[in-house]
């Protein structure tokens, strides 16, 4: 299987096709987050997504990467183990804002991540443009054009109260600012151990502090059903699409620019969630929208 050639547009072409696939990754997420819990779900993607991409790892007759001397190297499985814990953490994160408040609030705000990865990436020593700190601007007067609108509107209160509004703002929040700090480890992590690898280590990691949280709590995982499995392995295979997706766009030439694609998946979820929920949108919510993936836009120019 050959990759596209390594330029800028590999890089936006396979973030696009990562938003597509967390688009429906976060519609799914809400049924699965309240038929099982999410952090059965989390756990049911952790293991799922870790045995399908090895499964086509060995189809594609790859092989795992530790030759490199930084393989092994404390900075590189701490770059892993921070991917995978902040991985998890912002997973959770969303999967509860989705399952308990508006899909086309919490979807939004969770995507203004590369914004938030932005002044992160000044700590380490990045640059940005005087246009970089417009984008930001621009894609968080769109969350917060969404989130007041959502919270003021009439027709959400005969669905949520505005304590579950507050709450969910607050989660797709840390949920923003976990995804930021995890494309920016897994990143460096990628540049050592390639996306495959990465993207694996980090479902081990999920899987072992959500393994670790259940025999703490001393409770099993209601995923067993049958019923079940098909809209657990479907969130499963989009997720973890969508992760590898970002990964491997990252490896190209501007690969930030799949960071900043990726992050369209709102629009995705957004259109699912009015057309299928009939979550009430309207044209402020629309222009909240539109903000976040200008925004998020510019900040890949």
């Amino acid at each position: 299987l050959a990759w596209p050639p390594l330029m800028g547009g590999g890089s936006v072409f396979w973030g696009a096709g990562a938003a597509v696939s967390w688009g429906f990754a976060d519609f799914i997420a809400r049924f699965t987050g309240r038929s099982v819990g999410v952090a059965a779900s989390f756990l049911a993607v952790s293991v799922l997504g870790m045995g399908a991409l090895l499964l086509f790892m060995w189809l594609r007759g790859d092989t795992m990467l530790w030759h490199n001397p930084d393989a092994v190297s404390v900075l590189g499985l701490g770059l892993l183990i921070g991917a995978g814990v902040t991985t998890a953490l912002a997973t959770v994160l969303l999967y509860e804002a989705l399952t308990k408040g508006p899909v086309s609030l919490s979807s939004p705000v969770v995507s203004s991540y590369p914004a938030l990865a932005m002044p992160i990436s000044i700590l380490l020593g990045s640059s940005p443009r005087w246009w970089h700190w417009i984008a930001m601007l621009v894609t968080l007067a769109g969350i917060w054009l969404v989130a007041m609108v959502v919270s003021s509107a009439g027709s959400w209160r005969q669905q949520y109260d505005s304590a579950v509004i507050r709450r969910t703002i607050i989660l797709s929040l840390g949920g923003a600012l976990c995804f930021a700090v995890t494309l920016i480890s897994a990143g460096q992590a990628i540049e050592i151990y390639g996306p495959w690898q990465t993207m694996i280590a980090v479902r081990i990691v999920g899987a072992i502090m959500f393994i670790l949280w259940f025999l703490i709590r001393r409770e099993a995982p209601r995923f067993f059903h049958p019923r079940l499995w098909p809209i657990l392995i479907a969130l499963s295979v989009l997720d973890s699409g969508g992760y590898l997706g970002v990964y491997i766009g990252l490896g190209y030439v501007n690969g930030e620019f799949a960071i900043v694609s990726s992050s369209a998946y709102s629009v995705v979820a957004v259109v699912l969630a009015r057309v299928f929920l009939r979550e009430p949108v309207n044209l402020a919510q629309w222009g909240g929208v539109a903000l976040v993936v200008g925004g998020i836009a510019l900040l890949g120019v």
